[in-house]
């Protein structure tokens, strides 16, 4: 998988350059938009992983843009923290409701306090679920392809029967977290429990 994709709505070009600038440099593929109709056509055109999002601007604000991405089925769902200032509370009540993760107050954040923002926000988004981490179970097939050079290599004594209950082994395949497309591996009884490491 490539670098995730942020797309900075801004219109402040002096903010947007120093976000843009900062979350380049820490491997972010950034998008860009002045504001929210710009940001609506980015949306249609590119995928992105997380939007930063200013509430007030020209030709459509932030709040609009948080209308039209929650009912558009492909960017619903897309996580978005909120650029916003002090004193517009109740703006970002509305935002929050609307389905913004969170919001960073621009005049208190340091490009590096946005590039933490989002690096914790797509950690959180992007984290695995239990499906995605939790073991898969397969059959091998006996006398097929290198099933008896595997049964040889495990030591299994009784081909893929289990010796305990003599029921069929399964192939457990447990993902690796840090390594994506590795799993450790071993045989288990999915009836008693037992298992034999490969």
């Amino acid at each position: 998988m490539g670098a995730h994709r942020v797309l900075i709505v801004e219109d402040t070009d002096l903010l947007r350059r120093m976000y843009r600038d900062r979350l380049s440099q820490d491997g972010y593929e950034v998008l860009e938009a002045t504001d929210g109709l710009a940001a609506l056509t980015v949306l249609r055109d590119e995928r992105v992983d997380l939007i930063l999002l200013d509430l007030i601007m020209p030709r459509m604000g932030g709040i609009e843009v948080l209308e039209a991405i929650s009912a558009d089925p492909r960017t619903k769902g897309t996580p978005v923290v909120v650029l916003t200032n002090l004193g517009e509370e109740d703006t970002i009540e509305r935002a929050v409701a609307l389905g913004a993760l969170d919001y960073l107050l621009k005049n208190e954040t340091r490009p590096n306090d946005v590039s933490e923002k989002v690096r914790l926000t797509l950690s959180a988004f992007h984290a695995p679920d239990e499906a995605a981490t939790s073991a898969f179970r397969i059959r091998v097939r006996d006398r097929e392809d290198d099933a008896d050079a595997l049964i040889s290599h495990a030591e299994l004594k009784r081909r893929f029967w289990c010796p305990a209950c003599e029921n069929e082994l399964a192939l457990e395949l447990v993902p690796v977290p840090e390594h994506h497309g590795h799993y450790d591996a071993r045989f288990i009884c999915p009836a008693c429990g037992r298992d034999f490491a490969i």
